[in-house]
């Protein structure tokens, strides 16, 4: 299978898997979501893991190779799984995976920083496309407050999560190349980081009935679309795959008012404008540095 289609399922992947989270948020706080959101996760890429890869790889790997994906599974998981939770309960998920969208913007502002790739006049016009995207789309839940507490915050910090975390995958790739080896590990790191973080806290897991199923369904999505996003990673250029990866945000904007079903999910004319300006800003900046 190519990276382009491992790319194309993690996109579809990832948009039924927001939709699907976001019923569980409904259901429970964010902090215990996204806790057993990872531990499912963990369980389930960890036994793909197991049963079709050679783990005899890991004792031959370099050290640096596991603090490489420990860190991306903080950034990716811990930090941007959160932000994701927490957005979808501030915002909604229509909201929250249009914000999303940023991250090939972020991402290869990221490589442009730490690869000195230069930023051409067409990729600063894709940068301010996507920015009038975000305000454009702020504007359908403007509060008394503002424009600026109207914007999806959290969605965008996970955006900028998202567009970093390949930067450390591939680092750890380069020591331990077996992708579905290198996302079980990350996560891993990140439901290690989220068990201290509840003891000293002194969270309390809860999972109510009516959320078990949403959860399982979400987590089984995420687990399936990360294995695929990581493969893609591994196969083909970051930014083309996570440009393809944005197959999310129409999947979330047009499914999440089918499984959610409230008026926060309601798919309107401004929704719809600043979808497209935010994936059009993204797509652009991406294809300024593939030309």
């Amino acid at each position: 299978m190519s990276g382009v289609l491992w790319a194309a399922a993690a996109g579809i992947g990832f948009g039924l898997f927001q939709a699907f989270h976001r019923r569980a948020n409904q259901l429970m706080d964010a902090i215990s979501a996204t806790f057993v959101l990872l531990l499912i996760a963990v369980v389930a890429v960890g036994t793909g893991s197991f049963v079709t890869q050679d783990t005899g790889v890991i004792g031959e790997a370099p050290a640096w190779a596991f603090l490489a994906f420990a860190l991306a599974g903080t950034v990716q998981f811990f930090f941007g799984w959160t932000l994701l939770s927490l957005s979808q309960q501030r915002d909604g998920a229509s909201r929250t995976g249009i914000a999303i969208a940023a991250t090939p913007l972020i991402g290869s502002i990221a490589a442009a920083i730490f690869l000195d790739e230069p930023v051409s006049v067409i990729t600063f016009v894709g940068v301010l496309l996507a920015a009038t995207g975000v305000a454009v789309m702020a504007q359908r839940n403007e509060s008394a407050d503002g424009l600026l507490s109207a914007v999806p915050w959290f969605g965008l910090g996970s955006a900028f999560c998202w567009g970093t975390a390949p930067l450390l995958v591939r680092w750890g790739l380069e020591g331990l190349d077996v992708a579905l080896i290198g996302v079980t590990l990350a996560l891993a790191s990140a439901a290690a980081i989220y068990a201290v973080m509840m003891v000293v806290r002194r969270h309390k897991l809860r999972v109510p009935p009516d959320a078990r199923k949403w959860i399982l369904l979400s987590s089984l999505l995420a687990a399936g679309a990360i294995a695929a996003q990581w493969q893609a990673w591994d196969l083909i250029e970051v930014t083309v795959a996570i440009t393809l990866m944005q197959l999310a945000t129409p999947v979330v904007v047009f499914t999440a008012p089918f499984v959610i079903g409230t008026d926060m999910e309601r798919v309107t004319p401004t929704l719809v404008l600043g979808m497209i300006a935010v994936l059009g800003g993204s797509l652009l900046v991406v294809w300024t540095g593939r030309v």
